[in-house]
């Protein structure tokens, strides 16, 4: 192996074993939102609302994939990991630090996660009696690229917040605040930050589109 791969691989390697530890802390929430958030769309859809499943199966696709799913898992893995983001900043160079990378890993793959478990819960939820096709059904709904774009976002959200929050909380720590405060501090900062690349990202980059068939 060439000597200079070394340090990449050793650095990948790294923030690989960061991902994982950070997605075995985060994953079970994450699925346990998506669960919630799937039966509650279509409860309301074929309930009060008076949609067919079919409808509320692909209102529940949008609202992840182009409006709540990648700030929720951001913000879930967020109040979860902030103390190892501290800790790392702490501990690591900041040349060093796989924690943006891993952060990164870990928002993509917990997106898949929560929308699994949204459409699980979603086709519980619904009144149809064939389970089995209705989930087929929603499948064939979701797009790959919608799929690709939600999970980049999620990656960017969460990376960026894993980014800002290391480089205040590194300032703030070397000015002597306990780090209970600025982990609290940081929740807030961390919030507004998110919702304003939420904002920037479906009014710029990537702007909203409708498309659903009430069939």
């Amino acid at each position: 192996m060439p000597a200079v791969l070394k340090p990449v691989l050793s650095r990948f390697s790294q923030a690989l074993r960061f991902a994982e530890r950070s997605g075995e802390r985060c994953g079970a929430p994450v699925l346990i939102a998506g669960l919630i958030v799937g039966i509650g769309v279509v409860e309301v859809g074929c309930g009060p609302l008076g949609q067919t499943s079919r409808f509320s199966l692909e209102l529940l696709i949008l609202l992840v994939l182009q409006l709540v799913g990648p700030g929720v898992v951001a913000l879930i893995a967020m109040a979860l990991l902030m103390p190892r983001w501290l800790e790392s900043c702490q501990q690591l160079e900041r040349r060093h630090d796989p924690s943006a990378v891993a952060s990164g890993l870990v928002g993509a793959v917990l997106l898949l996660l929560f929308l699994s478990a949204a459409l699980i819960g979603g086709v519980l939820a619904s009144p149809r009696a064939d389970l089995v096709a209705e989930f087929t059904d929603v499948m064939g709904g979701v797009l790959l690229p919608d799929l690709l774009r939600a999970s980049l976002r999620s990656a960017i959200f969460l990376a960026v917040l894993c980014s800002w929050c290391q480089w205040r909380g590194r300032r703030q720590l070397k000015r002597g605040l306990a780090p209970t405060l600025v982990s609290s501090d940081l929740m807030v900062e961390g919030l507004m930050l998110l919702f304003g690349l939420k904002l920037v990202w479906v009014m710029v980059i990537d702007p909203l589109r409708v498309s659903l068939s009430a069939q």
